[in-house]
């Protein structure tokens, strides 16, 4: 009585929580969409790829649009880019992989203002970080080694060789899911995709390609690639990457499961 009483309680806890992290972020984009419209200034935030927490203090570098450091809440305001573009920008804190990234304005909007970042990691590592909008609540993360593990909110940690481990589990919207890798053998074959677990049972949705999800895969102390979700396709799974030979390859494709 007492063991199914706590995890009453642990998941009441964990509803709560959830559901307070979810308004944070609403309450999040809905200052952001007030300041830039008042001030025509325009919002990058930035969090912990394993914690979701915002990282302060760090050095954003636009490359030739100045530099700034994030306040408590992880972000940096600037003025709005006249055109409508690609820009570029660094990265960079105590502890976090320094990172060389793009951020996307259109219509005189940031398409993706949200960032997580990897705390450090070991040169030979891999992590894998999932960040989307709001909608849909619920994407899942799945790393499959193929022959051996399938790494998901269902199997969080590897048995066979205790290689990947699923580091946080997002249920909320935004993000960050992420998955660590501490072995990528070159005899060895890898998938990761996406799955929009929210709307599984639809076949013609077209909730993920709108869910403006990014991937961003660090190794080796950087950025090795990042992922955009295909926008306008039908589909719950976003076939995103391989790995044959130890060399990431591209698939980036929605499909039904």
């Amino acid at each position: 009585m007492f063991r199914w009483l706590t995890f009453v309680l642990s998941l009441v806890v964990f509803v709560v929580m959830t559901g307070v992290a979810q308004d944070k972020r609403t309450e999040e984009d809905k200052d952001d969409t007030f300041e830039e419209t008042s001030s025509n200034q325009l919002t990058l935030r930035f969090y912990n790829a394993l914690t979701g927490i915002p990282i302060p203090n760090a050095a954003v570098d636009l490359k030739e649009k100045g530099k700034y450091t994030t306040d408590v809440e992880g972000k940096i305001r600037f003025p709005a880019p006249e055109e409508d573009a690609e820009y570029q920008f660094a990265f960079s804190a105590p502890g976090y992989v320094t990172s060389d990234l793009t951020f996307e304005v259109m219509a005189g909007t940031i398409f993706q203002k949200r960032y997580s970042i990897s705390p450090a990691i070991d040169l030979k590592f891999l992590r894998v970080v999932l960040d989307w909008g709001a909608e849909p609540l619920d994407l899942d993360a799945h790393f499959v080694k193929d022959g051996a593990y399938h790494i998901s909110y269902r199997n969080m940690r590897s048995m066979v060789d205790g290689s990947a481990l699923l580091d946080r589990d997002a249920r909320q919207g935004y993000g960050p899911e992420t998955i660590t890798v501490k072995e990528v053998s070159k005899q060895a074959s890898y998938q990761y995709y996406v799955h929009d677990f929210s709307h599984q049972r639809s076949n013609d949705s077209r909730a993920l390609s709108k869910a403006r999800a990014v991937i961003k895969v660090f190794g080796e102390g950087r950025v090795l690639k990042t992922f955009h979700i295909p926008e306008g396709g039908i589909g719950t799974v976003w076939e995103v990457f391989r790995i044959t030979n130890g060399q990431i390859v591209e698939t980036n494709m929605l499909r039904n499961e």
